[in-house]
């Protein structure tokens, strides 16, 4: 039982670590001298980090035909949950739908697919602040200038007075844009750069340590375990002491 916690735990500090690496890998071009590229190239090398991700979580993989699956299912419980809104149904289980849909679009690649969902909440729940905190994050992550700064006016005026950032003044739909900016580097639509690629960081390093917390409760850990699990995260956070401060530099 302790070895699968700690294999499940340094598999989550490799999950991580690799969210940076999976940013570079999606932003990257091949030098002049290399005639001539092929595009798969890129898109195999993300599907494999993906994949050998997944194989180290033990869990599936949240893309191809999985994450198809995932997809047709919601699709299936929107469209039934659409049906019942008009028969006392519950709207905001439409809206948890459609912010699930697009999180699994933005991994997919499909950021407009994404935007469109986003949309669509806002429109049947104008009350909800989710849909426009997302859309505004997301076309931050995708470059969106103007975009992003319609969707920041359409937040201030549900959230008046908010001194944050769309989605980071509460816990709930801060977890919310966490989520987003993992999805968003994996599916290769996060176009930061330095010096906000340290957000990227700053979030994967966020789960790691919760993983590592969690590890930790595990009452059948031996002293040595539990000694590597908490080295571990004197480490991270050490490590990233010093990419805040590289940031600030930038």
């Amino acid at each position: 039982m302790s070895g699968r916690v700690l294999l499940r735990a340094a598999a989550f500090g490799l999950a991580a670590a690799g969210a940076a690496s999976l940013h570079a890998v999606s932003k990257w071009t091949p030098p002049g001298e290399i005639p001539p590229f092929d595009l798969s190239v890129k898109f195999n090398l993300l599907e494999s980090a993906n994949g050998l991700q997944a194989a180290l979580l033990r869990a599936h993989p949240l893309f191809g035909v999985h994450l198809h699956d995932v997809r047709a299912r919601a699709e299936l419980d929107l469209a039934r949950v659409d049906m019942e809104i008009g028969h006392g149904g519950d709207p905001a289980a439409a809206a948890d739908l459609r912010l699930l849909l697009a999180l699994l679009a933005v991994r997919d690649g499909r950021a407009d697919e994404a935007m469109r969902l986003y949309e669509e909440a806002f429109r049947h729940a104008p009350f909800d602040p989710r849909p426009r905190a997302l859309a505004y994050n997301l076309c931050f992550l995708c470059g969106r200038e103007d975009e992003s700064a319609a969707w920041r006016s359409a937040y201030d005026r549900l959230v008046p007075g908010s001194i944050q950032y769309p989605g980071w003044e509460s816990d709930k739909t801060r977890e919310l844009v966490h989520e987003l900016v993992i999805a968003a580097t994996l599916g290769g639509v996060n176009v930061l750069l330095d010096p906000e690629w340290y957000l990227v960081m700053h979030v994967a390093s966020k789960a790691m340590d919760k993983a590592l917390v969690a590890a930790l409760q595990d009452k059948a850990l031996s002293a040595t375990e539990r000694l590597q699990f908490r080295l571990l995260r004197v480490f991270l956070d050490n490590f990233m002491e010093v990419e805040a401060e590289l940031a600030e530099d930038d």
